[in-house]
């Protein structure tokens, strides 16, 4: 699954490229780059609680505008989802589902402030995520999930980007699933919406990078 990731990482890297070699309207209308940074995650629903699990994210993106404060971004990412128990400090016991995904969010993006260097963005929108590992850490063990995450993941992404300069900026975004990504094995309330099963949300720190 990861050469499939990094062969679409270069597919955008190579359209962002070209799109930057066009003539000097192309240049004006397309921007891309590269983006890193951490993420902090829960699931809604798995009775552990708390933003405990660490992980990482990082991929691609491509911006188009359309007007001087209004555009759209996709960018394709690796990120790290799941949760995580804190460290028992006397016995040392740990539990985490630990969750990799292969995401595509979609964000419409307005500029608060038009100033550069300075400049903040708000953005917004939503994301498909496709899962390809899945288990369970317990104590330096890994075990199978049962039930099994589902292998898509989709949701929505909010956030502020704020632009140190022209070609980089340092993003705040929080994440959440509108389906579930796991049934409820004990659900009480069938009418309840979050009780009809487990639920990704995430905390991301990242930076990126233009060319």
């Amino acid at each position: 699954m990861m050469r499939y990731f990094c062969f679409a990482l270069l597919c955008a890297l190579s359209v962002t490229l070209t799109a930057q070699q066009e003539t000097g309207s192309s240049r004006r209308n397309f921007k891309g780059g590269l983006v890193a940074g951490g993420v902090t995650s829960q699931i809604s629903g798995d009775g552990l609680g708390g933003w405990d699990k660490f992980g990482f994210t990082a991929g691609a993106w491509v911006s188009v505008p359309f007007t001087e404060q209004l555009s759209a971004t996709m960018s394709m990412k690796f990120i790290n989802k799941g949760s995580r128990t804190k460290l028992d400090t006397l016995t040392y016991n740990t539990f985490g589902y630990y969750l990799n995904y292969v995401e595509v969010p979609i964000w419409l993006c307005y500029s608060v402030s038009k100033k550069e260097p300075g400049k903040m963005v708000v953005n917004l929108g939503p994301y498909a995520g496709y899962l390809f590992n899945q288990k369970i850490v317990a104590n330096g063990f890994d075990y199978p999930i049962n039930p099994q995450f589902e292998s898509i993941d989709i949701g929505i992404e909010a956030g502020v980007s704020f632009w140190v300069t022209p070609k980089f900026s340092v993003n705040f975004m929080t994440s959440t699933s509108v389906l579930p990504t796991r049934p409820n094995p004990s659900q009480v309330n069938p009418l309840s919406y979050y009780e009809k099963g487990n639920y990704n949300q995430t905390l991301q720190l990242t930076f990126c990078k233009g060319f």
